[in-house]
């Protein structure tokens, strides 16, 4: 099974992806951890782009982040596609709760590269506002857009969502 999720910044895609990966002993791809070890360069894209396509030759994986522009890469591989939305302003309390930790202790976020820093400048406010732009419809058109016929798409708006998704992920594990 391939599955990627998505979801706007600190929607919880990467705790999900963690307890799937767990659950179903997948290789755990997370975009996150790629993009921020780069330059961020026209060549650190083309890197990008390649490290998601060879990780996709595995019979079975996850991949969680978005990256709209290298997600119809992801979409056209995934048999199911999890899309996490959540308030925009609950995404916003996150990412300030999640940064404030992580710069207490780094390990509060492993899937972090060693390199990374966070800091609370212009460009972490222009994060911040690009979290509140968040486009679900250019979302949902890309979805549209590149999802094959055969692959699931499931939505989830709140947290026993997510919590269904893990145990219905076991239930399938221990039938099969």
């Amino acid at each position: 099974m391939k599955i990627i999720i998505i979801g706007n910044c600190g929607s919880g895609k990467s705790t999900l992806a963690k307890q799937i990966a767990t659950q179903l002993d997948y290789p755990l791809l997370q975009l996150d951890s790629l993009w921020h070890q780069t330059n961020y360069s026209a060549d650190a894209k083309k890197w990008f782009i390649q490290k998601q396509i060879n990780f996709m030759q595995q019979n079975n994986w996850i991949i969680e982040g978005n990256y709209q522009s290298t997600m119809n890469l992801r979409l056209r591989q995934a048999d199911t596609i999890i899309w996490l939305k959540i308030n925009k302003f609950r995404a916003i309390w996150r990412i300030i709760k999640r940064s404030i930790l992580f710069r207490i202790n780094n390990k509060t976020r492993p899937e972090m590269p060693n390199q990374f820093s966070e800091h609370f400048d212009y460009e972490y406010w222009k994060f911040l506002k690009f979290v509140l732009s968040y486009d679900e419809k250019k979302v949902f058109e890309l979805i549209k857009a590149n999802r094959t016929n055969q692959s699931d798409l499931v939505i989830v708006k709140k947290q026993a969502d997510k919590e269904k998704i893990v145990n219905l992920i076991k239930i399938e594990d221990e039938v099969v």
